[in-house]
């Protein structure tokens, strides 16, 4: 371990650099943060601790300029328990550590084992993910191969936490929007692939003539928190695994619609001119698709969820097809945005997700889910389409006719000023109805779209918050869960 060890008073810690030497640690003393800084460029070192308090360039001066030689080595800041606001500015500059004096040698070599003990970690997790990469890219770039990608890192996000995959992940999207740019448009008219507006036809309806069934769709829910319920869910069931993925755009007027007609929204927006401008037409839709495949006279109900307290208030279990559409996840991604204070509760990705947990545990769920299976019924999980974080800002441009939303923009002139969305044209090809401009503009990976009025102030707003309607994995690969006793 080589320790580079700076400090104004270096003289008078020469006790503890003896001590360090006997324990095998090489320590590098410098009095003066330019040599310092200077021996930092010509060495490589394993730490650096800093003291604060030095005249002329003090410690988060020097900090900062060692970031820029060396970023990734740790660095230890020596404090006082007075200077809590030094802590609290360097807390973004990627401090390792802190060390209150007066310095005790056990101090540092406690510190010592913490960083060979993330070395150890960062080790492993390097060896991890070149694995998981040459996994993941042993599947092939097509439509079966993006859904077991998602699959896969949809289980290890839930194992190893989502700070842990997300440089991959967004590499895996950057590669899947191109795919979509490519073979979307194909994909969606391939009779084999299972799709938003099929998907309810092909693996739910063949139930339906033998068996009751609940149906649970859930408003903006990932495949990464499908997994987090299966592995809640009670044991032993048999619980079967459908991945499929959702129309673009990746929004409840169109994918869930979609979903309920088993149509795409441009047959549905024919047959019913208004009804792809929201989603208050789910019951009508089902109505007519079950009489097109001959179940008109099953009973049935569709239960819109809106809150906690109509989920805990229903009574169910009396008819052959009881569907829920709940609607309280997507409520509260809604709210996040406008309420500052329930944006602190969940600042970021993982914190919503744990927050849906909790909301979802609240709702009695998996008691839900029994309840159904003891009756009798065959029980599906499902949604309409997933969601992302908003971290890059995308300028568009257009006429007074562009529709509002933050990863869609219908217009005829729409346009990006940057690169990166996908561009639809002649929408008919899409399946997706004309009445609001022929050409659809869609973000990728993590971008969300503002406005060139004022670049600065939209970016800021609208910075971390939860959207859908875009192109990537967390919005349309998707699962359908179905749970048997």
């Amino acid at each position: 371990m080589r320790v580079l060890w700076v400090d104004d008073e270096i003289e008078g810690l020469k006790p503890h650099i003896l001590f360090l030497e006997k324990e095998g640690v090489e320590v590098h003393p410098f009095d003066r943060p330019q040599e310092a800084l200077d021996a930092l460029a010509l060495t490589s070192f394993d730490l650096v601790i800093l003291d604060y308090r030095m005249p002329g360039m003090d410690g988060l001066m020097t900090l900062r300029e060692m970031r820029k030689i060396a970023p990734h080595v740790p660095i230890a800041l020596v404090t006082m328990v007075t200077d809590k606001e030094v802590i609290e500015e360097s807390v973004s500059e990627d401090v390792f550590d802190y060390i209150v004096k007066p310095i005790q040698p056990s101090q540092i070599l406690a510190l010592i084992k913490r960083v060979e003990a993330a070395r150890i970690k960062e080790r492993f997790k390097g060896q991890k993910m070149a694995r998981a990469y040459a996994e993941l890219n042993r599947i092939p770039s097509d439509y079966q191969g993006w859904l077991e990608r998602t699959r896969r890192l949809a289980e290890w996000i839930t194992k190893d936490g989502l700070d842990t995959w997300r440089d991959e992940l967004q590499t895996q999207n950057h590669e899947f929007a191109r795919w979509v740019e490519k073979t979307y448009l194909d994909a969606l008219h391939d009779d084999s692939f299972l799709w938003s507006h099929n998907l309810l036809v092909r693996e739910i309806m063949p139930f339906l003539k033998e068996h009751k069934v609940a149906l649970f769709l859930f408003d903006n829910f990932r495949m990464d928190q499908f997994v987090r319920i299966m592995q809640e869910l009670p044991h032993p069931l048999r619980i079967h695994q459908t991945p499929y993925m959702a129309i673009l755009p990746t929004s409840t007027p169109f994918a869930r619609n979609a979903f309920y007609a088993g149509a795409l929204p441009y047959d549905i927006e024919r047959r019913h001119p208004g009804w792809t401008h929201d989603n208050t037409h789910e019951r009508e839709l089902l109505e007519e698709l079950l009489a097109q495949h001959g179940l008109g006279d099953l009973d049935h109900y569709i239960y819109k969820i809106n809150s906690l307290k109509a989920f805990h208030d229903l009574t169910f279990g009396r008819r052959a097809f009881e569907v829920f559409s709940i609607n309280f996840i997507d409520l509260l991604t809604h709210l996040r945005q406008d309420i500052p204070s329930l944006k602190d509760l969940a600042p970021d990705e993982e914190a919503f997700i744990r927050w849906a947990d909790y909301v979802l545990k609240e709702a009695r769920l998996n008691e839900k889910i029994q309840a159904f299976l003891e009756k009798g019924y065959v029980v599906f999980l499902t949604t309409d389409h997933g969601w992302v974080e908003g971290k890059t800002a995308v300028v568009v441009e257009g006429g007074g006719e562009l529709t509002p939303g933050l990863r869609f923009k219908f217009g005829d002139s729409v346009r990006a000023r940057e690169r990166g969305p996908i561009l639809f044209q002649n929408l008919k090809d899409y399946g997706l109805p004309t009445d609001r401009g022929n050409r659809l503009l869609l973000a990728t990976t993590y971008q969300y779209f503002i406005y060139p009025s004022d670049v600065r102030r939209f970016e800021k707003t609208y910075y971390g918050g939860i959207y859908h309607g875009g192109v990537s994995l967390e919005e349309m690969c998707l699962l359908l869960v179905r749970i048997e006793p």
